[in-house]
């Protein structure tokens, strides 16, 4: 590095915003390198999104691998926080969005979560008597489960209250908004079972 460029780095510190993003990454590469050692052979992307984020609310296994982008949103004070259970050798894509507050998502082990993939929690209440961003969460559906072995093609939205049996594939692009039996197959908006794995 010459002595110009590092004078002008120098002179870039002066600027409050930088410093203020610095900041912020530092103390977000601290929190992948945390969630890094909680399971042997992790592949945690450091470009991960962690919103809410507490490692109390994040359980993984052994040899994740969490993409590119990816959002893990625990929740937060008004809509309640959620944990994030991530089985053995499960492997997330790039781009997804996986939100607990005010619910648990579990994914079990050996799934394969495609690209842009969304899993629900919960979601707010539709009273006429307050704002919807100020409503809590419903209570009567709540929590995302994938057991074992599913896979979820790109652009995949689970609803809260779901469980996604073992060995179910859900095709791309599709809404799920009830239960899957194990080793079928659902496509669709909402999702349908349109056949199952031979």
């Amino acid at each position: 590095m010459s002595v110009k460029s590092w004078i002008h780095g120098i002179a870039l510190l002066r600027n409050p915003e930088l410093v203020r993003d610095l900041g912020e990454r530092r103390l977000h590469l601290q929190n992948v390198a945390q969630i890094r050692q909680l399971a042997a052979g992790a592949k945690i992307d450091s470009d991960i999104r962690l919103i809410g984020f507490q490692p109390k609310l994040l359980a993984i296994a052994d040899r994740i691998s969490l993409g590119a982008g990816t959002v893990l949103a625990f929740g937060d004070e008004l809509n309640g926080f959620g944990r994030i259970t991530i089985g053995s050798g499960t492997w997330i894509g790039q781009y997804n969005n996986l939100r607990s507050g005010g619910g648990d998502i579990q994914i079990g082990n050996h799934c394969l979560i495609s690209q842009f993939c969304t899993l629900v929690a919960s979601n707010h209440s539709t009273e006429k008597s307050m704002p919807i961003k100020l409503q809590p969460p419903r209570r009567d559906r709540v929590g995302v489960v994938l057991e074992d072995d599913v896979w979820l093609g790109a652009g995949v939205t689970v609803m809260p209250g779901v469980t996604i049996h073992t060995g179910a594939v859900i095709g791309a692009g599709s809404v799920v908004t009830k239960d899957v039996s194990a080793y079928e197959i659902w496509a669709g908006v909402p999702a349908k079972r349109i056949g199952e794995r031979q």
